[in-house]
């Protein structure tokens, strides 16, 4: 079975709490592999993380619009937002970057590459668009 949703949110800690409620009533209703639905939430958080720590430093009214699509073998998220430009394809991790030692940032990046099977992004005027896709083996 398939199924497409979308929410709105603005970026807090307490819209992520209702964004994975969401998330997860629907991946339950869709009865998609539990595997991908992890993938993808993993992905997700990561990148609202990264939208609330640093994506909306100066945007005046900020918010983001998180669209799935699941079917079998393939979940997807696009999640559209009014932050600041940042195409993660293009972040380099730096040589010398420990996980122990290092300053922070960046690990959710190589965590969002490892897990999707598929990452697109494009700015639209204001706006960026991020598509994840993570696929079954």
């Amino acid at each position: 079975m398939s199924s497409r949703d979308q929410i709105g949110l603005s970026p807090s800690g307490s819209e992520v709490s209702r964004l994975n409620a969401w998330f997860d009533h629907r991946c339950i209703a869709s009865g998609i592999e539990r595997d991908l639905c992890t993938d993808l939430k993993l992905c997700i958080n990561e990148v609202m993380a990264n939208l609330i720590s640093y994506g909306f430093k100066d945007t005046p009214e900020p918010w983001t619009i998180v669209e799935i699509d699941l079917a079998p073998g393939c979940a997807s998220a696009t999640i559209t937002d009014n932050g600041a430009y940042f195409d993660m394809r293009a972040w380099q991790v730096p040589k010398d970057r420990d996980l122990m030692m290092g300053e922070p940032g960046g690990f959710g990046i190589a965590l969002v590459r490892e897990r999707a099977s598929e990452i697109a992004y494009s700015r639209n005027g204001e706006w960026n668009q991020l598509r994840i896709a993570c696929r079954g083996a």
